[in-house]
């Protein structure tokens, strides 16, 4: 998948919808509903996914939607997907990864939607620009609209920081923060100045660092590994410090809860945390966010999920177009933002958060990065999950300070090499 930049506009709000058109009118309504499901990456997301619903079914009763129990990975989420389709199984709706689109379309894992796009007026202006919608297109084809859009950024505990003498302004650099990391871990009484979550969905904060500081996965055609130069070399070595600065090992949820419990100074992840995050601290400690710190040239990857359709049953298909529309659009969409902190995947949302970035500062850092987002990556070929566990391991060796950078770039880089389709 080749490297893109994505900016976000704002716009007016859009017109009204279409449903009584599209389910025959109040007569209709007093029918049979139609009964669909939705499965979607992440019980934290379920309480927004429910407000979506919720909100959608004041406009179409006729519509019932379900929520299937969430998946455990955004590849455990595509996985089950692929294997109830199969089986004829699976949920009408389906939210997937950016990074796995590529499999998304080699598996029909979802319907493209273009059939249903053109009949739709005025597409640009209800919020879709290109440039969004982009994030759920391959060749040619429009397989999912943005649901979650989300970059990695830094929250920071600001009580910590000044505990330990750091200026919680400190993030220039990635040497600044591993110092500011340091000293937080210094103060003693089992907190930590850091958790930089490596093992983040697919290695998307690997990604995150390896960008930021110019560098790529692969060559522009995919056919040579970029990782393994002097900056792939120079982000295992910041991965390094952080495990030196006293990062614990732990999954994403426990490094949550630890920051959220204050005992640890700051966590590298998803913008989309923040909602999760502020109803976790409940002000017992002053929240900060800040970008990544990054060189000239950097980028960090698009996080999140598309939302696709996965029925071919005519019925079923427009009341999932329906709710799609619903929950990518500018009212779905301000929801998901004031619920998550993500990003708008809908360029009209703007006009439905006025004051959220007013009342939300910690929101505004994953803005401003907005202008260097690309996409996030993934290994072409059959073997692209399993290339994720491949690094994941990796990872884990250098961060757990057990293999040094050098050792691990040359065995990352021969690894995948071996997973890698061969020209």
């Amino acid at each position: 998948m080749k490297r893109r930049t994505f900016l976000a506009s704002a716009g007016a709000a859009v017109a009204g919808g279409t449903l009584d058109l599209a389910f025959g009118g109040p007569a209709a309504r007093a029918r049979d509903k139609v009964r669909i499901q939705v499965s979607f990456f992440d019980a934290a997301f379920q309480p927004t996914m429910q407000a979506l619903i919720d909100k959608f079914h004041e406009q179409a009763p006729q519509i019932e939607i379900r929520i299937q129990a969430p998946a455990q990975s955004w590849d455990a989420q595509l996985q089950r997907t692929i294997l109830d389709i199969r089986t004829g199984a699976a949920a009408e709706l389906a939210v997937q990864g950016y990074n796995r689109l590529r499999i998304v379309a080699d598996n029909k894992a979802a319907i493209p939607l273009d059939a249903l796009i053109a009949e739709e007026s005025d597409w640009v202006r209800q919020g879709y620009s290109p440039a969004l919608v982009s994030l759920g297109e391959l060749r040619a084809q429009q397989w999912g609209l943005p649901l979650q859009l989300s970059n990695p950024v830094i929250f920071y505990n600001a009580d910590l920081f000044r505990e330990a003498g750091v200026d919680p302004q400190t993030f220039a650099t990635w040497d600044s923060v591993t110092e500011a990391a340091k000293k937080i871990t210094a103060l003693g009484g089992g907190r930590t100045g850091a958790f930089f979550d490596y093992a983040a969905d697919g290695n998307w904060m690997y990604q995150a660092l390896l960008f930021s500081l110019g560098g790529r996965m692969m060559s522009p055609d995919e056919k040579a590994i970029a990782f393994n130069d002097s900056t792939g070399l120079r982000a295992l070595q910041i991965l390094r410090k952080f495990g030196e600065a006293g990062q614990v090992d732990m999954t994403a949820d426990q490094g949550g809860q630890s920051f959220a419990a204050g005992v640890t100074g700051m966590i590298f992840t998803s913008n989309r945390r923040l909602g999760a995050y502020e109803k976790a601290i409940r002000g017992r400690f002053e929240l900060g966010s800040a970008p990544l710190p990054k060189t000239e040239g950097g980028h960090v990857p698009a996080g999140g999920g598309f939302l696709s359709i996965t029925t071919s049953d005519q019925v079923k298909q427009k009341a999932a177009w329906e709710f799609l529309k619903f929950a990518t659009g500018p009212v779905g969409q301000a929801i998901v933002v004031r619920m998550t902190g993500a990003l708008p995947g809908n360029a009209n949302a703007a006009s439905n958060l006025d004051d959220y970035y007013i009342k939300t500062p910690q929101a505004k850092a994953a803005l401003e990065q907005l202008p260097i987002l690309t996409a996030w990556y993934s290994f072409p070929g059959p073997n692209a999950i399993k290339i994720s566990d491949v690094l994941l391991d990796h990872l884990r060796s250098v961060v757990t300070l057990k293999v040094a950078p050098e050792v691990a770039l040359k065995a990352m880089r021969a690894d995948v090499d071996a997973l890698l389709p061969k020209v």
